[in-house]
Parts: C-alpha cells; sequence; structure tokens
C-alpha cells in the first residue's frame, strides 16, 4: 500500500487574510518615503505629489488590513 505524503503549507502568517495588504502598505510607505526625500533633494514638485498619492494607497492598505484582522 502506498504511504501519503504529508501536504506541505504555507506558515500561517503567509495564509493570514492581512498578509497581503499589509505588505503591500509597507511597500507604498517605503515609496512614499523615496518619493518625499527625492522631493525634499530636487526642488521639483511632481515628486511630492507622488508621495501624497502613495500615502493615500499606503493609508487605504493599512485600513483594508486592519479591517481582514
Amino acid at each position: 500500500m502506498l504511504r501519503r505524503r504529508p501536504r506541505r503549507t504555507a506558515p500561517s502568517w503567509v495564509r493570514h487574510p492581512a498578509a497581503a495588504p499589509l505588505l503591500l502598505a509597507a511597500l507604498y510607505l517605503a515609496a512614499t518615503v523615496v518619493n518625499v526625500l527625492l522631493a525634499l533633494t530636487m526642488d521639483v514638485l511632481w515628486p511630492a505629489l507622488f508621495a501624497s498619492v502613495l500615502a493615500l494607497v499606503t493609508v487605504l492598505c493599512a485600513t483594508t488590513a486592519w479591517r481582514r484582522f
């Protein structure tokens, strides 16, 4: 008789429903910081505008993750 192998599953934190939005929020937060630093270094307006949009997306992702907890 053949022996069944146990199924390999991902760790529990990867399968958590809030894992993906939290990861996206962290990535968007890093992009926001980079764009703020770019806007401060250069005297150009577009990185600051883009950073504000990224900050809004970061808040939306964090809110989604908070609701999934």
